[in-house]
């Protein structure tokens, strides 16, 4: 019976370990990283839009961010305003550089599927 017993709480133990390392495998195949986003490893340099806009703002006297995550199956970028004193929504873009128009439906369920990412912050 005790090696009965043994040999059931080893193949439990086995199984439990295959059964973790494929959880694991599994979500980490569900996050993109950061060189399978739009923009690859280095978005400011890679995408011109986002590169003037960094340079159009890095003059400002106000604190702004970029940063990169994925909405709705898309990488978006968003700028936000980072001064913990203003009350402001952040806007998205997606990886050309349209504006996405959300709602205020959109904004009270914003979800980001993916790690949110700072690329740039001017202060």
């Amino acid at each position: 019976m005790t090696i009965l017993t043994t040999n059931y709480y080893s193949q439990m133990k086995r199984s439990f370990l295959i059964l973790l390392i494929a959880l694991i495998g599994l979500n980490s195949s569900c996050e993109k990283s950061a060189s399978q986003l739009c923009g690859g490893d280095d978005p400011e340099k890679s995408l011109p839009w986002l590169k003037n806009e960094i340079e159009r703002l890095s003059t400002s006297q106000f604190c702004y961010s970029f940063s990169r995550s994925t909405y709705k199956n898309q990488t978006v970028f968003i700028l936000a305003n980072c001064d913990p004193n203003v009350d402001s929504i952040p806007f998205l873009y997606d990886c050309d550089g349209n504006k996405l128009n959300l709602t205020v439906e959109d904004y009270q369920n914003l979800n980001f599927t993916g790690d949110i990412e700072l690329i740039w912050k001017n202060r």
